[in-house]
């Protein structure tokens, strides 16, 4: 593909596909990991139009499918190595880590002359990077990435798949929110020759920037040591409809592969949901988030039940001087409510307790960003009982976090008081989860180490 028009060609759109001719594309998709029998099909669903369903009973911890990634790339997010290969995803030297054919990418010398990098390095180059400089002139210590043009990246690969996998990409639903609209504007603007007049392909782009925003994941991907998050568009798996404690759960395998199990038993006929966010995420933040990236609402029990479950994760501690009761959101269909304590029965308007919940949202980020495993130990047990109740889900998040250095990195070196401290709050969380009833979910997996 030498042109613009090449870029586009075989993808004019087709947003009507029904859920028959949308497995036929799945089952292409697929290959070799299609199973004869599966115990899943597409139809029709009343949550979203088309959904991923039971053909059997399904046990809980069964395999329901796996995926591998139809596209992947660099999520180049804030803080991540952007020295890091957009091929096979290694870590590059702190210098000399550019595509020696001035594309500007980050690729390691091997997959600098590849089949894999060569069609998107032709077109980075026709686009002239501006932080490209001319050859032999570049001073020391002069490269530099640029995450807008990083992120495009993935976009940029669809172009390159086949029909049917690109066919496949425009089934997609996709929300067409005004900021991935921005998000090309500031990316183009990284080039000095970006077809921004040629409106097919600007449409096109537009769309498959819908489609990533709207389903793609970031999946963990470690390479010889190196940890990087990876975005990647797995087409069934983004299929399956949300449901905030989902019957099934889903997890990658080096960033390039998806795993599907049951987390509960599921009846034949039953529709098999996953979440599109954390799981251990309150009530008011999951519905921020989903309004703000998925464009609706839900509406399942647990976003019904104002304690959910008994969890109490969006709970604060009361503002009424005396009293250390529990605050939680009144109502539970707005992104405002009041709240009142359980205690005192006093109800407090939103934007106080959002300013609160904010305090303690940044104080605990900001621990966990700058402490050492020990400090954050002695803040969550001594410093946070003191301004945030231990059920919120921001001093959940510290807890996980805590397991999650603690078992990743030199788990020697920690004391058998440090452990016990991490194998209590382990204790906590998998508390909440079987509250919540999330059955085998992905999470209680990774903190139980049966996967990695």
């Amino acid at each position: 593909m030498n042109t613009t028009a090449a870029m586009i060609a075989h993808m004019a759109p087709d947003r009507n596909t029904t859920p028959e001719q949308l497995a036929k594309l799945i089952d292409v998709h697929l290959g070799d990991l299609h199973e004869a029998d599966p115990n899943w099909t597409l139809a029709a669903s009343v949550v979203a139009g088309r959904g991923v369903f039971a053909t059997r009973d399904i046990a809980r911890g069964e395999l329901i499918f796996r995926e591998r990634a139809l596209v992947v790339g660099p999520t180049a997010r804030k803080g991540s190595q952007l020295n890091t290969c957009v091929c096979c995803h290694c870590l590059l030297p702190a210098q000399g880590f550019l595509c020696p054919h001035r594309c500007t990418l980050p690729v390691c010398g091997p997959c600098s002359d590849s089949e894999t990098h060569r069609e998107e390095c032709q077109h980075f180059q026709r686009w002239q990077p501006i932080d490209a400089v001319p050859e032999g002139t570049e001073p020391p210590g002069a490269e530099q990435i640029n995450p807008l043009s990083l992120r495009i990246l993935t976009a940029v690969r669809v172009f390159h798949l086949g029909q049917q996998q690109r066919s496949l990409v425009d089934a997609m639903q996709a929300n067409a929110e005004r900021g991935y609209r921005q998000e090309i504007i500031k990316a183009a603007q990284c080039f000095r020759n970006f077809p921004t007049t040629d409106k097919p392909f600007m449409d096109q782009l537009f769309r498959i920037v819908g489609v990533l925003n709207t389903n793609a994941f970031e999946a963990p991907c470690r390479v010889d040591g190196h940890e990087t998050l990876l975005r990647g568009l797995f087409p069934l798996t983004a299929i399956m409809n949300h449901e905030c404690t989902p019957n099934a759960s889903h997890y990658f395998d080096n960033g390039r592969m998806a795993v599907v199990r049951a987390a509960r038993d599921i009846p034949k006929g039953g529709e098999i949901t996953t979440t599109y966010t954390k799981i251990l995420w309150s009530n008011l933040t999951r519905g921020i988030f989903l309004k703000m990236t998925k464009n609706f609402m839900c509406d399942c029990p647990r976003c019904n039940d104002n304690t959910e479950n008994g969890t109490y994760l969006s709970a604060l501690f009361c503002r009424e001087q005396g009293c250390k009761g529990l605050v939680i959101p009144v109502q539970t269909k707005t992104m405002q409510p009041d709240w009142r304590c359980l205690s005192c029965e006093n109800v407090f308007p939103h934007a106080k307790m959002a300013r609160y919940q904010d305090f303690a949202l940044n104080t605990i980020n900001n621990r966990i960003n700058s402490s050492s495993v020990q400090d954050m130990i002695h803040f969550i047990n001594e410093l946070c009982p003191r301004f945030c109740p231990s059920s919120n889900y921001v001093l959940i998040e510290a807890k996980l976090n805590v397991i999650w250095r603690m078992t990743r990195f030199n788990a020697e070196q920690y004391t058998a008081q440090e452990v016990a401290h991490k194998d209590r709050y382990r204790e906590e969380i998998l508390a909440i989860l079987h509250k919540l009833g999330a059955g085998e979910c992905t999470l209680k997996k990774l903190i139980t180490e049966e996967i990695q």
